[in-house]
C-alpha cells in the first residue's frame, strides 16, 4: 500500500507499508521523500522503520533515515527500472555510520535496506509498489538532471547499455 503527501515542508512524499508481510524482520514501513543536498542539489530521503504488528502504525521513533547522494539517486532509480542488479551507499550520516542497498529481485519487486551502527531494516517491494516508486524517483532524478523525465529514461537506458558493452570488451580480452 502507498500513500503520496505533497504538503510537507521537505517536500513531496511516497510511503509504503508491508505489515502483512509474512517475515516479522520485513514488517515494516519506507518512506521516500524529496530533499535538498547540503549543495543545493535534489535527492531523495530514505526512511525505513519496523512495523510489529498488522494494523498498527510504524515505529517511526526506530527509524533509520538516510539522504542519496546524486551518484546513489541515479544509480537507485536505475535498479528500480531494472537497468542494474544493485546499488550500495555507505559512510552516511553526521557519523559516517549508515548505509543503503537496493537490489532487483526481478518480477518479484525490489529490495531496500539501510543500516545504522549494525542495526539493519529492510523493506520489499512487490512489483506495483516497485512502479510507484520507479515514478517518484524518477521526476526527482529529472529535477537533478534538469532534464525531462522521458529524457532521462532515456539516458539512463543509454548508460545501462553502455555498461554492458564495456563489460562484454572487458570480458573478451
Amino acid at each position: 500500500m502507498a500513500e503520496q503527501d505533497q504538503g510537507t515542508e521537505f517536500g513531496e512524499n511516497m510511503a509504503f507499508y508491508s505489515d502483512r508481510h509474512p517475515s516479522p524482520a520485513l514488517r515494516t514501513a519506507l518512506n521516500a521523500q524529496y530533499v535538498t543536498s547540503r549543495d543545493g542539489k535534489p535527492t531523495i530521503a530514505i526512511e525505513i522503520a519496523p512495523l510489529t504488528r498488522a494494523n498498527t502504525p510504524p515505529e517511526w521513533d526506530k527509524k533509520i533515515t538516510l539522504q542519496l547522494t546524486q551518484a546513489e539517486l541515479t544509480g537507485f532509480c536505475q535498479v528500480l527500472f531494472g537497468l542494474k542488479p544493485e546499488v550500495k551507499g555507505a559512510y552516511h550520516g553526521d557519523n559516517r555510520n549508515k548505509g543503503v542497498a537496493a537490489y532487483d529481485n526481478g518480477p518479484g519487486g525490489v529490495g531496500i535496506t539501510v543500516s545504522q551502527q549494525g542495526t539493519q531494516l529492510q523493506h520489499q517491494l512487490n512489483p506495483d509498489s516497485r512502479i510507484e516508486l520507479s515514478v517518484f524517483v524518477l521526476r526527482r532524478l529529472s529535477e537533478a538532471w534538469k532534464v525531462a523525465p522521458a529524457d532521462a529514461v532515456a539516458l539512463l537506458r543509454q548508460f545501462a547499455l553502455l555498461g554492458r558493452q564495456s563489460r562484454q570488451q572487458n570480458n573478451s580480452r
